[in-house]
């Protein structure tokens, strides 16, 4: 008997229960080889000044894929067999054996994954090519777009892929070795037995989960627990009461929660209900499991995501407060040199200032924060400190009237009960907090801004320095700017070049999480999916039958909703708390609120937040979307 003609019909025959395996697992392929590529890609390793960096996230990455790859395999794998129950049934029935069995599934493992292999690899070709010339776009890359292709990453994925198959030989191999031939035309309902749920079970979940919460927020008192017992131990301890909170909610509560509607007659005898709340304890019980594995994975992914974007706003944010104009140049100009730099200025439609510095030294130490205290002063005078932060376009500190009766610190911590007065060369000075300011500050100074009669009296008995300032719209990130001010070979301090530098040493780190999140979105898409779709293959004949006994579309589309719902709300529900949980935890521990509060509370912490949970929202809506449309087709609703 040819097996390999039996396997390719049973391909051709099944085409529409395999197409949409074999592109979701030719887009993994594809993205795990993308992968491979870029980080044996060292033209673009080296210029983003990262590439150990680079090549040891990327190995970290493949292992986690590797492993929920095998999961996602392993897990349909079960799908399929459980599908083809009758189909294999009626081998055993014919004589064949157990071992040919096996050999048919094999080579028809073998051809799909094949060719879903060579598909990802073209696939990666093209996505790479994307983010490369993306790359070169954003971060103004002086490479070439073409370079020559390493073998090594097309070998590795290759190599996945034979993995995959020898897991799934010997993952048939003893499913089918330890069945009977009853037992194999039956393996579709396997599983299926009452469903017993325990009230407390279901309120154990809802407290070890509310626990791990009430820990996490802990971290934002000052003798938190995380400092009394230490940090790793609170995090693990954090770590198991989320994972056990979160197995027990999807695994216990959700049934105890679906049993007592079983049990409310009101609610059973409804047209949707009563399809819908028999059956959805039998899936819980069934998936309970991936569903769990969703919810971490998505806490994961969403708590990589906001703080990626945290770290993002981070550096926007602090650039501009550390370097607040678009050129400041920290030298005293000859007057041709001031001609030509007021002229470039100019040209490009910018604000020239010139700004008077005093280096003074105060009677008493003026505390700048909880470990540092300075007697040394450096002042501008209130009129240069608003003009430029006029020309910044930076709005002064909210609810701050900047007074002429004042002299404003900077400061990005807020310390109580330690400015008060300070005398600076004989003039006594009332110190307020201001967490702007317009020039850079360096070293260990206390910058102050005090009102023109003050300064000029400090002046008198104080030596000074003088600074240029050049900013305006869009100026900041301006390379022609930037390169016409070099040209002078003056010492200038330039928002673009300091942005830049910074791009170029953390855009490897960026894009690996980027590329990592990017990555297990699409896993967790596919996984969502094909759940979705096996279910729905699994009660068409339930369907149609209550098409027939008087069910309208409707009411039929309402139970293939709720149906659709019960997989995949859990995982998104648990997993966006969980992660948002998470970034909130990174938030405390590695920003302290003084931080937050001198970059920006909203651009620290909302934004991020609403950003990644719009994000969640787009990319799973449109992936329900597909799941919903294909049930209706495969329903005929």
């Amino acid at each position: 008997m040819n097996y390999k003609v039996i396997a390719k019909n049973n391909i051709k025959n099944g085409f529409g229960l395999y197409q949409n395996y074999f592109i979701s697992l030719s887009l993994i392929l594809g993205l795990f080889n993308t992968l491979q590529i870029f980080a044996k890609d060292h033209v673009i390793a080296d210029s983003l000044s990262s590439s150990a960096k680079v090549e040891f996230m990327s190995y970290v990455t493949s292992i986690l894929f590797t492993l929920f790859t095998i999961f996602f395999i392993i897990y349909f794998n079960h799908f399929f067999l459980k599908q083809r129950a009758e189909e294999l049934g009626i081998y055993s029935m014919l004589g064949m054996s157990k071992k040919n069995i096996t050999s048919i599934l094999m080579i028809e493992n073998t051809i799909i994954i094949g060719m879903a292999c060579f598909a990802g690899i073209f696939l990666s070709i093209l996505f790479y090519s994307l983010i490369k010339i993306l790359l070169i776009a954003a971060l103004k890359l002086d490479i070439p777009y073409l370079t020559q292709f390493t073998f090594l990453p097309f070998l590795i994925t290759i190599a996945l892929s034979i993995f995959i198959l020898l897991v799934i030989f010997f993952d048939n191999h003893h499913l089918i070795k330890c069945l009977s031939i009853i037992n194999i035309s039956n393996l579709n309902q396997a599983g299926e037995k009452a469903v017993k749920t325990k009230s407390w079970t279901a309120y154990l979940g809802i407290i070890s989960l509310l626990i791990g919460y009430v820990l996490v927020l802990d971290l934002v008192k000052q003798q938190s627990l995380w400092v009394k017992i230490g940090f790793v131990p609170m995090a693990l301890i954090t770590l198991v009461l989320v994972i056990i909170g979160t197995f027990l909610i999807i695994k216990s509560t959700l049934a105890y929660l679906i049993n007592r509607k079983i049990n409310n007659h009101h609610q059973l005898y409804r047209p949707t209900n009563n399809i819908f709340l028999p059956e959805s304890l039998f899936k819980l019980k069934t998936k309970s499991n991936l569903l769990v594995v969703l919810s971490l994975v998505i806490s994961a992914v969403i708590a990589l995501t906001a703080t990626c974007f945290l770290l993002i706003n981070y550096q926007k944010a602090s650039l501009i407060k550390t370097v607040p104009s678009a050129i400041e140049i920290d030298q005293k100009l000859k007057p041709d040199q001031v001609t030509k730099v007021k002229q470039i200025t100019k040209n490009y439609g910018g604000d020239f200032k010139t700004v008077k510095v005093i280096n003074a030294t105060a009677k008493r130490p003026i505390v700048l924060s909880e470990k540092m205290a300075t007697k040394k002063c450096r002042i501008i005078n209130l009129s240069t400190f608003k003009g430029l932060l006029k020309q910044q376009y930076n709005k002064p500190q909210h609810n701050s009237k900047f007074s002429k009766k004042l002299a404003y610190l900077f400061t990005p911590y807020t310390i109580k009960n330690s400015r008060g007065t300070v005398n600076i060369n004989k003039q006594k000075v009332s110190l307020k907090e201001t967490n702007i300011w317009p020039i850079f500050a360096k070293g260990n100074f206390a910058y102050i801004a005090v009102n023109d009669q003050q300064f000029k009296k400090i002046s008198q008995h104080a030596n000074s320095k003088t600074i240029y300032a050049i900013n305006g719209a869009n100026l900041r990130d301006n390379e022609e700017l930037y390169n016409k001010i070099k040209e002078l070979k003056l010492q200038f301090l330039s928002a673009y070049k300091t942005n830049k530098d910074a791009l170029s040493y953390n855009s490897a780190a960026f894009l690996m999480a980027t590329f990592i999140s990017v990555l297990f979105f699409v896993f967790i898409g596919c996984i969502l999916y094909f759940t979705i779709l096996m279910d729905t293959l699994g009660v068409t004949d339930e369907f149609k039958f209550l098409g027939d006994i008087g069910y309208n579309k409707k009411q039929l589309r309402k139970a293939a909703t709720a149906n659709n719902l019960l997989i995949f709300l859990p995982p998104i529900i648990m997993g966006g708390l969980n992660g948002l949980m998470a970034f909130i935890g990174f938030r405390f521990n590695f920003l302290a609120n003084d931080v937050i509060k001198f970059l920006g509370a909203f651009q620290m912490v909302g934004e991020p937040i609403i950003t990644t949970c719009l994000l969640l929202l787009i990319a799973y809506s449109i992936i329900y979307f597909f799941s919903y449309h294909k049930t209706k087709v495969l329903l005929g609703i």
